[in-house]
Order: C-alpha cells, then structure tokens, then sequence
C-alpha cells in the first residue's frame, strides 16, 4: 500500500521538474531575436541599441529644453518597456531610391501592458485585441504585442496589417537552430549591430536579375555562407570606437586580398611632420583572380574604350592587375593640399607603367617623380621640411602596418588643408581620426578634444555656440 503514495510523489516530483524545466528552457528575447534576423533573409541590418548610453553621452540634461522634452518621453517608454536592458532592432528589405529600408523593426521585453496600451491612446491609435495578440494600426507606424514581447514596425510604402504581426511572432517563436552570432553588447556599447552580407546578396542579385553562370552562383553561395559583419558601437574617453568584426567562411577568408605588412611604405614617402595620410597593402594576384572568376567581361570592356586607357591596359597583357601593381600605395599630407607625397609599387610590367608615366606626366609641374622598374614616388614641388623622415602622430604610430591605414590629425590641421573645418562646424570638436582595416576586420576611432566630455556633448556645444552668436547678432 505504501508504493502507491510514493508512486504519486515521484509522479509529482518529475512531473514539477518538467514544469521548472520548461520554464528554464524558454527563449529570452535576444535569443529569439538572433535566430530570427539570421534565418530571415529580408534582414540586412540587425542590432540592439542602448538609448540611454547615447542620450548620456550627448548629456542632453543639460540643455533644459532638450531635457525636459526627453525625459518626460523617457519615462513615458520606461513605464512601458525595459528600455535600460536595451532594444533590438531589424532594417529589413531593399533599400529605397531614397536610400530609406522598406521596413523597420524594433523589438524589446514589456515591463507594463497598461503603459503600452496608455502610450498607444495617446498617439492617437486604436487598439485592437485577437486571442493572443494586442496591436494598433496607423499609416506607417504601428505596434504589435504578444506575451512580454512589444514590437514596433515602420515602413514607408504599402498598408500594415494585423497579419504583419501574426508573421513576426511565428517567425520569432520559431525554434530553429541558427549558427549566427549572438548579441552580447552591454551597457558601455552605444549600438551593436550585424550587416548580413548573405541576405544583401540574396536580395539585390534577386532585384537586379544578375547573369550569373551556375558555376558562379554556386561558388558565391559557398563564399558567403554565414557571411556577416558584426559593428560595435562604444563610447570611451571624449571619443568614440567602432569595432567591426569579419564572421567569414574558410572559403571566403582564402579570397580576402588585404594584408598586413611592414612600415616600407612610409621610409618611401617625403620626411615632414604629417597631417594626414592613407596606406594600402594587398595582394594583386587575388585581386586579379576575384575578377577573373566573377567579372571577366570588366577588363573586356575596359580595353574596348578609346583613349590611353585602352593602350595602357593593352600594354600590360592578359592580367593588367598583376602586371600594373606590386601590392602597396600610400598616400601623405603634411600641412597643406600643396604638401604631400605619393609612393607605389609595380607589378611584373613594372617598366612599362613606369615609361608610360615618364611619357605623361614626366613634365608635371606639380610633382618631382621618382620613377624605377618596380616603384613611383612623388613629392609635390611646394613641399619643403627640415625633418630627416616621416613624423607620424603618436595615435598614427603603426601606419602602414594593416591592410588599410588611414589618419587625419584634424586639430593640427590648417586653413588650406584638403578638409575645411569652417566647412563642417563638427570637425572642431574632433581632434583625430584613425581608421585601420585588415582581412578579421576594421576599427575606426573617432577622438574629441576634450577627453573628460562625451563626444556627442561636445559636438552639440560646437553648435549651440554658433546658435548663440549667431542670435546674439540680433
């Protein structure tokens, strides 16, 4: 008789951690999210955005106005939703003419349904109910919500409907299986957001009827399977970090034609004290098979042009890439548009680049060329420095070691420098700028001169300083 209680208990007891179970396996949103915009090839975009960390960096509390404006819709949407933790976002469909995304998507976890329904009354929409699913419907703007997930879609064209919305949470609830990278921005990352290269192809080569051969589909299938590039977005410092992170095949990664090299570039290039400058390092034979393989036609049609373009690619044979560059180029201001110099590398028809640049531009007023067999060096004739080499910024210190390097030195810049500050007000709140790419990815540092001050607040002070003189002239 004592079996049967016990019988029951063990029942209830396995049956109770099923339960506790289930309820530890359920999906938080960022992991639905995932899954959804990797297996949804409409998505081109997806991210997750921390407004808050922007609007502190901007420090927006300090203009009244702007403050009081802000807050009160801050507090409004915090009622609502967790918007501390973050919201997910989704950029889905073809780019418009305009340059605007068919659709956009935000998703976040609701904290408080009435204060959604509240928000929803007072932008003037109706809310409609379904059995698991509450929405309102405007021209362009609407809000879907279901269990503790509130989505807000936007698109510019068509009408929206409660089936939208029936779609997105079947798609988002879908358990499948994806390879995608997660999300894991935390609350000192502004934006991290994933470009997904496989669903842009898929979308344009669709829309622009590409003539691909089967050869060619399927070997770029192969390439950008899983291709995406992760972006994130992190404030530090009076400055701002874009990190981008390359999630490639083996396969695509063996095409990739950037390398890091040496410094060689810069002990070729005019001594002086540089304001700015950009440097290529790469690997012309990959460049030259990538438009074999998927372009032919390219250098077809560029012979069949008039011109010296058409003799000088004539003159360097079936693989002009190979032949016309040794795989290194750098470029270098030093105070003036009238200060800088160029230096190149040559290919295997390295003499014949280099007769015909003798042939036109041997006179240049503009230049003192250097011309050999495998390299050009140029210096513009109103460059003069006292310097016995190349000095580079202290932030620009391994220029020349990526695939790409890149610095401005925008707060020693001067009034004839290529980039006008008058022209863009914004610069004079920006000290420096870095960029460096190689073939796992880029980073790019964007530097206030202020280092105790968000860049954002100092940006927004450069122009509230101009509204003040400019109103102060009345």
């Amino acid at each position: 008789m004592r079996l049967i209680p016990l019988s029951l208990f063990l029942l209830l007891s396995i049956g109770l951690f099923t339960s506790c179970s289930e309820k530890t396996k359920e999906r938080t949103l960022g992991a639905k999210f995932t899954a959804y915009s990797s297996q949804n090839e409409a998505v081109i975009f997806s991210g997750k955005l921390y407004l808050n960390t922007i609007l502190e960096n901007a420090d927006y509390k300090q203009i009244p106005k702007i403050n009081k404006l802000v807050s009160s819709e801050l507090n409004a949407f915090n009622q609502g939703i967790y918007l501390d933790s973050g919201v997910y976002f989704s950029i889905e469909g073809l780019l418009q003419p305009t340059g605007k995304p068919s659709v956009i998507h935000v998703f976040a976890t609701v904290k408080n349904k009435d204060s959604i329904h509240e928000k929803i009354a007072s932008l003037g929409l109706l809310l409609e109910h379904t059995k698991d699913l509450d929405y309102a419907i405007g021209p362009n703007f609407s809000i879907g919500i279901q269990n503790d997930i509130v989505i807000l879609r936007y698109q510019e064209q068509g009408v929206i409907t409660a089936h939208h919305f029936t779609t997105l949470f079947n798609q988002l609830n879908k358990k499948e299986n994806t390879t995608n990278h997660a999300i894991t921005a935390d609350k000192s990352t502004a934006i991290q957001f994933t470009t997904h290269l496989a669903h842009m192809y898929h979308l344009y080569a669709k829309n622009a009827g590409l003539q691909l051969t089967e050869i060619q589909q399927k070997e770029i299938k192969t390439l950008l399977t899983g291709a995406s590039l992760t972006s994130a977005f992190k404030f530090a410092s009076g400055g701002i970090t874009i990190q981008t992170t390359h999630h490639f095949s083996s396969a695509l990664k063996k095409r990739l034609f950037f390398e890091n090299a040496s410094t060689t570039n810069v002990s070729k290039l005019a001594p002086g004290k540089a304001t700015s400058g950009i440097s290529m390092h790469f690997n012309p034979l990959k460049v030259q098979t990538l438009l074999e393989d998927f372009s032919p036609d390219l250098l077809q049609k560029l012979v069949s042009t008039n011109g010296n373009l058409t003799l000088a690619l004539m003159a360097l044979g079936n693989r002009p890439v190979t032949n016309l560059f040794g795989g290194e180029i750098a470029f270098m201001y030093y105070g003036s548009s009238a200060s800088h110099s160029f230096h190149l590398t040559l290919g295997d028809q390295g003499k014949t680049i280099s007769d015909l640049t003798r042939s036109f531009f041997g006179s240049n007023p503009l230049y003192a060329l250097s011309i050999n067999k495998k390299e050009i060096s140029g210096i513009g004739n109103n460059h003069n420095s006292p310097l016995p080499r190349v000095e580079l910024p202290g932030f620009a210190h391994d220029f020349g070691t990526h695939g790409i390097d890149c610095f401005v030195d925008i707060a020693h810049y001067t009034a004839t420098q290529p980039v006008s500050v008058q022209a863009y007000p914004f610069l004079e709140a920006i000290s420096w700028v870095k960029i460096t790419l190689n073939n796992e990815g880029s980073t790019i540092r964007i530097q206030g001169k202020d280092t105790r001050i968000g860049i954002l607040k100092q940006i927004s002070n450069v122009y509230l300083n101009k509204i003040r003189d400019a109103v102060s002239l009345y």
